[in-house]
C-alpha cells in the first residue's frame, strides 16, 4: 500500500515538472512566456475525464549582460553612461526587469485527452541611457504592462495511462492568440530635451501581434527505482511576418565613402517571430519525504533568425540560451508547488535577417575579400530566472449531484 502511494506521488510530481512547460524570456531576445499546466493526481499522472485543475505561474528575470554572438560586451557595464557624482564612469547597458503571471486552467475531456488554457499578465521595465544634445548622460526607464497572448492547447497521451505507469508520451497542439498588445507606448525623454509618447521596444511588449500554433511533446520514463527521466518542448510557428508596430525610420546603408547603397525598408517594423523550447532531465524523491522531489535538467530555448513559415522582412533580435536548471516540487493533498531556477551558461545573439541584409549590401561593392564586413547586432541576456508554479485539483464540477439540483440527471431532449 505504502509502495503504491509513493509511486503515485512520484508520478504526480513528474506531472508537476510538466506544469513548468514554458520559456523564460531572455531580455532583448523576446522569448515570451508559454504557460500551461498538466494534471497532478494522487491516483496517477493524468487528468481524469471531467476533472478540472487550476493554477498560477510566476516568472521574474533581470537581463543586463550584452552579447554579440557568444562574446560578452563587458564594456557596456562600465562605459558609455556618463559619470556619477564621484567621477566614476557608468555603463550604458540596457536593463530589462520582467514580471509575468499566468493563470492556468486544465480540463480532462477524456482520461487521455486534456484541454489547457493559459492567460498571462506581464509587467516589464526597460532601463536605458540617454545621450542628450547638451548636458550629462543619464538613465531613465519606460514600462509596458497588461494582458499577454492567451494560449489554448490540447494534449493526448499516446499510451493507455491505466497500463503505462512507468512511462508515457504526450503529443499536443496549441493555438497562441494575439490578445496581448504589441504596440504599447510610454513617455520617454528625447535628446533635444522634449518628452514624447513613443513605441516601446518589442522585448517588453505584452504580445507579439501574431496568431500562431505550436507543436508540443512531453514524456517521462522510469530509469531506476524512484528516479525518472523526463523531456518536454515545443516549437511555436508564427506565420505573420510583421505586427506593423513602428520601430524606427528605414535604415540607410552607406559605404565607407558615404555613398548610399540602399534603403532597408521593411526592417523598421517589428516581427512576429517563431520561438522554440526544449528541456530534458531527471528527478527523484528525497529520502523518506514522499511528497518532495528534486530535479535537474538541461534547457535550450530561443528565437530563430528566420521563421519556418511566412516572410522574414521585419526586425527581431534572434538568439538562444543553453541553461542548467535545478528544481524542487512539493505536493500535499490537492495542492502542489514547484520552484525552478535555470542558469544560462551559454548566451548567443545570432545574426538576424536585418544584419545579413545590411552586410550583403555593404559587401556588394567590396571586391577584396579581406575587407568585407561582418554585421551582427547585440542583445541583453539574463543570467538566470526565477520560476514558481502552483496548482490545485478541483475534481469534477459537473456530476450526478450537480444535475440533481436541476431536477434531472438526463437530457430533456430526445
Amino acid at each position: 500500500m505504502k509502495r503504491n502511494f509513493y509511486k503515485h506521488i512520484l508520478i504526480a510530481c513528474i506531472a508537476a515538472t510538466f506544469a513548468y512547460n514554458k520559456t523564460s524570456a531572455q531580455g532583448c531576445v523576446a522569448v515570451r512566456l508559454m504557460g500551461g499546466i498538466n494534471p497532478i493526481s494522487t491516483s496517477g499522472y493524468t487528468l481524469p475525464k471531467g476533472e478540472f485543475q487550476v493554477g498560477a505561474s510566476y516568472r521574474h528575470f533581470h537581463s543586463w549582460r550584452h552579447f554579440v554572438g557568444t562574446e560578452e560586451q563587458k564594456q557596456r557595464q562600465t562605459s558609455g553612461g556618463g559619470f556619477d557624482a564621484n567621477g566614476k564612469e557608468r555603463g550604458n547597458a540596457v536593463n530589462i526587469y520582467s514580471h509575468a503571471v499566468d493563470l492556468n486552467i486544465s480540463y480532462g475531456l477524456t482520461d487521455r485527452l486534456q484541454l489547457n488554457v493559459a492567460i498571462p499578465y506581464v509587467h516589464n521595465e526597460r532601463s536605458q541611457v540617454l545621450t542628450p544634445d547638451s548636458g550629462d548622460k543619464y538613465r531613465y526607464s519606460v514600462y509596458a504592462q497588461g494582458l499577454g497572448d492567451i494560449r489554448v492547447s490540447a494534449g493526448y497521451w499516446i499510451f493507455d495511462p491505466q497500463t503505462s505507469t512507468n512511462g508515457n508520451l504526450m503529443v499536443g497542439l496549441g493555438i497562441k492568440t494575439n490578445s496581448g498588445s504589441h504596440s504599447v507606448k510610454d513617455m520617454a525623454p528625447q535628446a533635444d530635451g522634449s518628452v514624447k509618447n513613443v513605441m516601446m521596444d518589442q522585448a517588453i511588449q505584452p504580445g507579439d501581434g501574431g496568431v500562431g500554433f505550436s507543436l508540443e511533446l512531453q514524456g517521462f520514463k522510469k530509469v531506476y527505482q524512484n528516479v525518472y527521466g523526463f523531456v518536454n518542448g515545443y516549437y511555436l510557428f508564427n506565420p505573420r511576418e510583421s505586427n506593423g508596430s513602428f520601430k524606427s525610420a528605414p535604415t540607410v546603408v552607406k559605404d565607407k565613402q558615404g555613398n548610399v547603397l540602399g534603403i532597408m525598408t521593411g526592417y523598421n517594423v517589428y516581427a512576429s517571430p517563431d520561438q522554440y523550447f526544449a528541456r530534458a532531465g531527471f528527478m527523484g524523491g528525497v529520502g523518506k519525504m514522499k511528497n518532495l522531489m528534486l530535479s535537474i535538467a538541461g534547457r535550450f530555448e530561443g528565437i530563430p533568425a528566420y521563421d519556418a513559415l511566412g516572410g522574414n522582412v521585419a526586425y527581431r533580435r534572434p538568439g538562444y540560451v543553453v541553461a542548467v536548471e535545478g528544481g524542487v516540487s512539493y505536493r500535499i493533498g490537492k495542492h502542489s508547488i514547484g520552484v525552478f531556477i535555470p542558469y544560462n551558461f551559454i548566451k548567443n545573439r545570432v545574426q538576424s535577417a536585418a544584419d545579413i541584409a545590411s552586410q550583403n549590401l555593404q559587401n556588394s561593392v567590396i571586391t577584396d575579400e579581406s575587407k568585407k564586413v561582418h554585421v551582427q547586432g547585440d542583445a541583453a541576456f539574463a543570467d538566470y530566472s526565477i520560476n514558481i508554479n502552483y496548482a490545485y485539483r478541483i475534481g469534477k464540477i459537473f456530476n450526478k449531484k450537480t444535475a440533481n439540483l436541476f431536477g434531472s440527471t438526463s437530457s430533456p431532449v430526445k
